[in-house]
């Protein structure tokens, strides 16, 4: 593979001498109050990435030259402001530049910015040069053909290990438009986790993980983490076995790190996939509703967000279709009980003391959106369903004790299976 050097686009100088400069600096005589003078350029340095080869006007960028302390000294709202050059005192300073507004966590454009350090010394013309880099990394979903035959409804995220994860849903449609991710620090994986309901109302979910150290080409300049500027490419592809049925689905990707033009794939690792296959029943009825449960998971507070929350999904299936799911929480902690009795009251759900039914239950879903979690409810006859427990971890990660989950299934046909989990936080 032929490695590339980087280049810079999108240079633009602004900075020069000008007639309004002090007598003595044009007569060389240099500062007599102890004084210098600052000239800036401001670049911006695009990904290799960039196709398109756009050039980033950083006209508009906002400039702040800040002190050794941290104080700001000198601050201009877009760079076409500055002047051509800038009496400074003599001292250390640092030199900032950024694409306008704040830089968060999902944005639908590129955030660049740059910091130089500098020193003006008297009488002395020091050029300053920022160059801008892209903080921010660009991710884009793709489906194989047919997906939406096959899926009517689907939910996608992609977790860097931070406090908030992107989502993709259906909703996007099969062409959702580039997200630009601001990694979370250090994140050496990205983990992408799926749930869809097929057409015929079974739901299949898949785990795959992303590890940047996994892509089949290093370079010696690359970090082993996620950074700004990497281009990621992620194919959902249809699962199916050698009848046609379709038992899940699997991802395929690519990685084009910032400082290089090649496209290099990154191997993933299938963490789980669960077919949506229909059980059989055995002698007798004890089959017709089958609830496999996760073993009692145990963490420290702090840490439930950084669980991966399909590690405590209950699967669920009913060869006759599901009527009820009922849910009902116990806690050691009165705390946890009073905020579930709190948002109760606010979403119309008793999990303490009737039980909150899961199936076509939107208050449910709109209970989960307040915690920042997306979740697909079941609707009356669906075959399969996996009830979410970990979307739980945001709430329980604050409130230390035993909670115990208590779940009872109902098929259209009256037979009914329960059973119970617990998750324990410490301390």
């Amino acid at each position: 593979m032929k490695i590339k050097n980087t280049f810079l686009l999108g240079i633009i100088t602004i900075a020069g001498f000008c007639s309004c400069v002090s007598e003595d600096f044009e007569n060389g005589k240099g500062g007599q109050n102890g004084e210098g003078i600052m000239t800036l350029d401001v670049a911006v340095k695009e990904p290799s990435a960039n196709v398109t080869r756009a050039v980033t006007e950083v006209t508009n960028f906002p400039v702040t030259v800040f002190d050794a302390d941290g104080n700001t000294v000198k601050s201009y709202s877009t760079v076409a402001d500055v002047p051509s050059s800038v009496i400074m005192a003599v001292g250390n300073y640092t030199v900032e530049s950024h694409t306008p507004g704040e830089l968060v966590r999902q944005m639908d454009a590129p955030y660049y910015k740059g910091t130089e350090p500098m020193e003006i010394m008297k009488g002395i013309t020091t050029p300053v040069n920022v160059v801008c880099t892209m903080q921010n990394s660009s991710i884009k979903v793709l489906y194989q053909n047919g997906f939406d035959d096959v899926f009517s409804a689907w939910t996608i995220t992609l977790d860097d290990g931070g406090s908030t994860a992107l989502t993709f849903t259906e909703e996007q449609g099969l062409t959702p438009a580039i997200v630009y991710w601001l990694f979370q620090s250090e994140a050496t994986q990205l983990k992408f986790n799926f749930r869809g309901t097929n057409k015929n109302g079974s739901t299949v979910t898949a785990n795959n993980t992303l590890t940047k150290s996994q892509a089949e080409e290093r370079y010696d300049d690359d970090k082993l983490y996620f950074s700004g500027g990497d281009a990621i490419v992620i194919t959902v592809n249809i699962v199916e076995s050698t009848e046609g049925e379709v038992t899940g689905v699997n991802i395929s990707a690519t990685v084009t790190f910032t400082e290089h033009e090649d496209v290099v794939t990154i191997e993933t690792t299938d963490d789980d996939t669960l077919t949506p296959d229909v059980p059989t029943p055995g002698p007798g009825q004890d089959n017709f509703v089958q609830l496999t449960l996760f073993d009692p998971i145990t963490f420290t507070m702090g840490e439930g967000s950084t669980l991966d929350p399909s590690i405590a999904d209950v699967s669920i299936a009913c060869e006759k279709g599901i009527k009820s799911v009922m849910v009902k929480a116990e806690s050691t902690n009165p705390d946890m009980v009073e905020s579930l009795i709190a948002v109760g009251g606010i979403y119309g759900l008793d999990f303490v003391d009737a039980g909150v039914e899961v199936v076509d239950n939107s208050d449910l879903v709109q209970f989960f959106l307040g915690l920042g979690k997306n979740l697909s409810v079941p609707a009356e006859g669906d075959l399969n369903y996996n009830f979410p427990v970990g979307n739980f971890f945001s709430l329980l990660d604050v409130m230390s004790g035993t909670h115990t989950f208590n779940l009872t299934v109902t098929d259209l046909e009256g037979h009914k299976k329960s059973g119970s989990v617990v998750i324990t936080v410490n301390e």
